[in-house]
């Protein structure tokens, strides 16, 4: 009997499909409006989620933030992702000309054009912060062209889907994969600039860096192809300053310590380009957009103080329990 019951694989695509086709005709505002529900619901009611995102948020803020500002800071960033989701599915629909005029607050741009100039590639370093890619559709609009390596997606529908949105404006959107690293190889060597996010490790091969005074994996992937093409290394930073306004600083370059050792080199440079976006989180950790939890649970992880439990649906509960446990 169940083999005459497939298993719904595509029901992501299909939502999209749907969402690309409904919500993202609608006007940016709409957009925003309907992500701050749909973000709160999510936040709210899928548990794994939100202990992610809080877990991240409690290594950020330290380990004399108190519940109330872990949730209050994991909730933005939960809103914050949504925001995310609601620019992407308008993004083919977007100007950017206007939206370099109008939104973006882009400066450093100077920093790209002089490698360029003398013949060197780029790779714009980012993070999963504010939007970077929304910020990149806007260096369109400046004559910049961006191959920008991302996270596989499945079905491989949906993956699809995606790049057909990003890639309207002249961009170059490749999924992680050996013959995606070959193509930026060769970019970066004709003079291009690659994109690249580097708090994730979507591909499990990262290493132990430390970030917020804990440990983790993190990729390498920015500093490796820079140190094996000789580009430079362009940290680029993203923040949302209100309304529909995003600012985007890149630069300056972040120049590689070269000992002769590949691997000392590679965890070094990474380990201080991490360091560059830790400056960046800590001014407003809310618009980490990250929901996968970063930092392993273990007992180093710093601990929030805990007063009392009162996130909404759970507090009644966890009352509960807590008054079954004493007896």
């Amino acid at each position: 009997m169940r083999r005459f019951l497939p298993r719904p694989r595509k029901w992501k695509y299909y939502l999209m499909v749907l969402v690309v086709s409904t919500i993202g005709r609608m006007p940016l505002g709409w957009r925003y409006g309907i992500s701050r529900v749909v973000s709160d619901r999510v936040y709210d009611w899928r548990r794994s989620i939100r202990r992610n995102v809080q877990s991240n948020v409690r290594h950020v803020l330290g380990p004399d933030a108190t519940d109330e500002e872990i949730d209050r800071v994991g909730r933005a960033c939960a809103r914050n992702a949504g925001r995310y989701y609601a620019d992407v599915v308008g993004m083919h629909r977007m100007n950017v000309r206007k939206f370099l005029r109008d939104d973006l607050a882009l400066s450093g741009l100077h920093y790209v054009r002089e490698a360029q100039a003398a013949g060197r590639g780029v790779v714009l370093a980012s993070a999963h912060y504010a939007n970077p890619e929304f910020a990149v559709q806007g260096l369109a609009a400046a004559g910049i062209n961006v191959l920008a390596l991302v996270e596989p997606l499945e079905p491989p529908e949906l993956g699809r889907l995606m790049r057909s949105l990003r890639t309207v404006h002249g961009h170059h959107y490749e999924p992680v994969s050996l013959g995606a690293v070959k193509r930026a190889l060769a970019w970066l060597k004709g003079g291009g600039v690659v994109a690249i996010l580097i708090d994730r490790d979507i591909q499990k091969h990262g290493v132990e860096l430390e970030l917020c005074g804990a440990r983790s994996k993190f990729p390498t992937g920015a500093v490796d192809l820079a140190m094996r093409t000789n580009a430079v290394v362009m940290p680029g930073w993203v923040r949302r300053t209100g309304g529909f306004k995003i600012e985007a600083v890149i630069g300056p370059p972040m120049e590689l310590v070269h000992t002769g050792c590949h691997d000392d080199d590679l965890r070094v440079n990474s380990q201080r380009l991490l360091q560059l976006f830790e400056e960046h989180l800590k001014k407003d950790p809310g618009q980490w957009s990250v929901l996968d939890r970063i930092w392993p649970d273990d007992d180093r992880a710093p601990k929030a103080k805990r007063k009392f439990w009162k996130r909404r649906g759970d507090g009644e509960r966890e009352d509960r329990e807590r008054k079954d446990g004493d007896r």
